[in-house]
């Protein structure tokens, strides 16, 4: 019996028993407002700490109290103080496209009325603009409301499901409440759903074009997509690196000559040379494409007026894939390790002793040979 399917029966045990399944919550943003730059819609997902602990050191560490403290998550009592949301500087990942963004107009409204009792309508985006951190990209057209936020984990009944609403939360009795600072609710439900069934979904970069819904296929509660982006920054953070490999490998099968320029200049690009460094592979695939010759320039332009911190790493990157692709004996030998000065003075097979040059010192003035005087006229 693997390991994972123990677990699935432990939880059925538990099940049948009648026992508590839900040791711990998660609360987590899935909004945010443009217009007053905040995140928003605090929701919570549940888990079990029995397969959380077995299946990540990370949540072992965490949910034990054994790890180093780590800001980004916060145990409370009363969570009314987070339904304001929060700074998107403060969220530390302004352009997370998991984050829903608001309608200002619904968002407006919302405020006035004082009573929540549903979600507000969302407009669903992909991969969020990242050139700029402080842009936010609207998905035209593609607004509706979200059928995955009551979405049931798979297996559980329909009557363990409490239908979301905005209200101050009621912390669950004997239940420890995490507040989630830095992820956004798409992404950890995702991540839970892979802790439970080893499944991700990934939806497609906004930079591809695709709508989410595209993907989120006729049953949603089974199916939970979120940005490889975003499960990337998440798979790193939690020390998973199946996670991570899986996301990196969503992001790499997304690039083509259309977006891969976009994608290289994005600021979440900047933080993971990783990325960085498979991305400029990928421009140096499609080096020939028609987009490629025709915006280049203007990522050098970016480059060189100081637009992207990351620009001489990209630079640095391009003349290196350069080398190895055209003159890969001259970078094998630039990246030799250099000979130290015991092994420079050691004999070689002739019997000859190698020994150090001397550095040549610059010749003063004074030093410089005479020349001959001129031969007498009597001579």
């Amino acid at each position: 019996m693997s390991d994972h399917q123990a677990l699935v029966e432990a939880l059925l045990m538990k099940s049948i028993l009648g026992q508590d399944l839900v040791d711990t919550k998660f609360h987590l943003y899935s909004g945010r407002s443009p217009l007053s730059r905040k995140t928003s819609q605090l929701q919570a997902l549940s888990a079990n700490d029995v397969v959380l602990t077995a299946r990540s050191e990370f949540f072992a560490e965490l949910l034990s109290r054994t790890g180093p403290s780590d800001a980004t998550f916060v145990d409370f009592d009363d969570g009314s103080v987070f339904e304001d949301g929060m700074a998107l500087d403060d969220y530390g990942y302004a352009s997370d496209s998991d984050l829903e963004d608001e309608d200002d107009d619904e968002a407006s409204q919302t405020q006035v009325s004082d009573k929540i009792t549903a979600p507000p309508i969302v407009r669903k985006t992909s991969e969020s603009d990242e050139n700029d951190d402080d842009s936010f990209v609207m998905a035209g057209g593609r607004g509706k409301i979200d059928s995955t936020i009551c979405d049931p984990i798979p297996g559980l009944p329909p009557q363990a499901v409490t239908p979301t609403t905005f209200s101050p939360i009621q912390p669950v009795v004997n239940c420890r409440n995490i507040l989630v600072r830095d992820t956004a609710f798409r992404t950890w439900k995702a991540l839970l759903l892979y802790l439970y069934t080893n499944k991700l979904v990934f939806s497609p970069l906004k930079s591809q074009g695709k709508p989410r819904a595209d993907v989120e296929g006729p049953n949603p509660s089974t199916l939970w997509p979120c940005s490889p982006k975003s499960m990337y920054r998440l798979g790193c953070k939690v020390r998973l690196d199946s996670v991570r490999d899986q996301a990196f490998c969503a992001i790499r099968d997304s690039l083509n000559a259309e977006n891969i320029l976009q994608e290289l200049s994005s600021s979440f690009t900047s933080k993971y040379p990783a990325i960085l460094q498979m991305q400029v592979q990928v421009l140096v695939q499609h080096i020939t494409a028609v987009p490629v010759i025709q915006n280049i320039p203007s990522l050098i332009r970016k480059i060189v007026d100081s637009q992207l911190p990351h620009g001489a790493d990209i630079m640095i990157d391009l003349y290196q894939n350069f080398l190895l692709q055209h003159h890969p004996q001259a970078l094998a030998r630039a990246n030799a390790p250099a000979e130290d000065s015991d092994s420079s003075q050691s004999d070689d097979e002739s019997g000859y002793v190698a020994r150090p040059q001397q550095s040549a010192q610059p010749l003063s003035w004074h030093e410089l040979p005479k020349s001959p005087p001129p031969p007498s006229p009597s001579s």
